[in-house]
């Protein structure tokens, strides 16, 4: 099912607020975006390379023999994004260099975040069931929804959005332009940048697993440090991210954690990084920039981590690493000789059964 927004835009309009040269009807009314599997009446997909469309399903107009050229693709009710150097004058097409991130940039104009929360609809303000202490600083447009809960101390920047059951508690400070979806609990003193997103059930600033033992029983260890998110990150679903034990936790500036990830106490993720879902760090892993987790993958604890380092699937991290490496494994080892080794694994029923037989026959 096809998401369409409540209002449309003409082919013109919106490559004129994309900053971008079109051609075909200038009046044709764009919908929504989708992909090229996906195209209805009014949508707008993208294309890097004409050749993509041999292998997709698409509208009735459209070619999809392989070997297509632009010159091939006729639909008068949808249009594409492509790159700058096809030429063509009869199709609607906006012409990018950046084909996808100019969809992705279609997309936000045509279907904007911009939720609505029960009994603020249409209006600013605090929804009445929710509860705020005193000594909270409201930035402006700051929309609180029901049951949600602010304690003392707190500072919320202008157009924040906290959707209901929303937890904030004390001398927390929040950017601007950040959304928090239900049911976030952000614990104190943490400090959240600008325009971040954090999704439902992600819970920012809870305890580090932090214990010792004397004579076999365990003992808690306070955690007193804090939680820094900085500007543009997203945090994943159900995503936990522990306050540090003395100092700080911190998640650096566009970094996108994705759903059910832990990050431990005393961590720094670096700048940009993508972290997929059921990723564990431990406890004060130190990561460059650009580090990449593949889902279920890991990093033990106390680890230092280089800039562009990426672990696939299931990775786990054992030992520092240098810049630019690409780890499979457990431990976590080069990608190629991880996956000699699982060849190796692979074949390792064969090379028993030739050594019962070479045994064998010596008996």
């Amino acid at each position: 099912m096809i998401f369409m927004s409540d209002s449309s835009i003409t082919l013109k309009k919106l490559a004129e607020k994309l900053g971008l040269e079109f051609s075909g009807d200038a009046k044709l009314k764009i919908t929504h975006v989708c992909g090229l599997d996906s195209l209805q009446k009014g949508g707008l997909a993208y294309l890097t390379s004409p050749d993509g469309l041999a292998s997709v399903p698409i509208p009735a107009g459209m070619s999809r023999h392989s070997g297509i050229s632009m010159g091939e693709i006729n639909s008068s009710q949808v249009a594409l994004i492509v790159s700058t150097g096809v030429k063509n004058d009869k199709h609607n097409l906006i012409f990018s260099e950046d084909p996808l991130s100019s969809h992705v940039e279609a997309a936000n104009l045509l279907h904007p975040v911009a939720p609505e929360i029960p009994g603020l609809s249409g209006r600013k303000g605090v929804h009445s069931s929710a509860v705020i202490s005193n000594n909270v600083k409201l930035g402006k447009n700051v929309k609180v929804g029901p049951k949600s809960v602010i304690y003392e101390g707190t500072k919320i920047g202008d157009n924040t959005i906290l959707h209901a059951g929303v937890v904030i508690m004390s001398e927390v400070v929040i950017g601007s332009d950040c959304i928090l979806y239900p049911n976030v609990v952000v614990q104190d003193r943490s400090n959240i940048g600008n325009r971040v997103i954090i999704q439902s059930g992600a819970i920012i600033g809870s305890d580090g697993h932090g214990y010792f033992q004397r004579k076999g029983v365990n003992y808690k260890i306070p955690q007193i440090g804090i939680v820094c998110i900085e500007d543009d990150v997203e945090v994943g679903a159900c995503t936990t991210i522990d306050r540090a034990r003395f100092h700080k936790t911190v998640i650096k500036q566009g970094s996108k954690l994705d759903n059910q990830v832990q990050i431990a106490h005393n961590v720094t993720v670096g700048e940009q990084a993508l972290i997929s879902a059921q990723s564990a760090v431990g406890g004060s892993v130190k990561a460059g920039h650009h580090l990449i987790l593949g889902g279920q993958s890991g990093i033990r604890d106390n680890v230092q981590i280089g800039n562009n380092v990426t672990a696939v699937a299931r990775a786990v991290i054992t030992s520092n690493t240098q810049d630019n490496e690409v780890l499979g494994g457990m431990p976590g080892r080069p990608v190629n000789q991880w996956r000699k080794l699982q060849s190796l694994i692979n074949r390792l029923g064969e090379l028993f059964e030739r050594v019962r037989k070479l045994e064998s026959h010596e008996n």
